[in-house]
């Protein structure tokens, strides 16, 4: 996280390019936990405030703590559900990521989510080994015959050229463009606050990078 982020208000502000940035890309983004614990132990906090001094507030300073809770529950569940329909999505990869790098995938899921990610790829398998599967002459025994079918991308870069995103400049940023019709580079600059209509793969490093997520935003 951010060591400028001092406030609440900052935490919260920059809890939503994340969200945005989660939400508008095509590829699932590592899990911010640090910011993510924030903001549960922020929620924790009010709701104990409101237990301790519920006898000495007015109902309507409740009512304004609790929507302010709410609010921020809210937030929260649109991340991690954002972050499951991609898990769910892109399942075959993700086990793939799991299976060949588990400092990656650690990176990019959450503990919690790693958990769900075997859960819903056994439901899968088993799934198909008792309906479409079970009826074939090559049933499939366990998870692992099906991990070495899997295959991911051998160029990323490739898989995210065709795909446009809406990018707002948070600050000045050059931006380097490829044609993929003759390869040929392009460096535009981005002015503060503009909006562009850009590959994602020529934001892609600014997103992953989070020494660089103060540059750019998703939309």
């Amino acid at each position: 996280m951010d060591n400028n982020l001092e406030t609440p208000k900052q935490v919260y502000s920059k809890f939503l390019e994340i969200i945005a940035n989660e939400n508008e890309s095509p590829e699932l983004l590592e899990y911010e936990e640090t910011i993510v614990d924030c903001m549960i132990e922020q929620i924790e906090h009010m709701e104990n405030n409101i237990s301790r001094l519920k006898n000495r507030l007015e109902t309507f300073c409740i009512e304004q703590h609790r929507t302010e809770i709410d609010r921020l529950q809210y937030t929260v569940n649109v991340y991690l559900r954002t972050r499951i329909r991609k898990i769910e999505q892109n399942c075959s990869s993700m086990i793939k990521i799991l299976k060949t790098d588990q400092q990656r995938a650690q990176k990019l899921m959450s503990a919690g989510e790693i958990k769900y990610l075997d859960s819903y790829f056994m439901n899968i398998e088993n799934y198909l080994s008792e309906s479409i599967m079970g009826r074939l002459d090559i049933p499939i025994k366990d998870a692992s015959h099906t991990f070495s079918l899997l295959e991911l991308p051998n160029d990323e870069r490739e898989l995210f050229d065709n795909t446009y995103v809406f990018v707002r400049a948070l600050k000045k940023t050059d931006i380097l463009i490829t044609n993929g019709v003759d390869g040929e580079q392009e460096t535009i600059t981005l002015e503060p606050n503009s909006i562009h209509f850009l590959p994602y793969s020529s934001v892609r490093h600014f997103i992953l990078n989070t020494a660089n997520q103060n540059n750019v935003v998703l939309m």
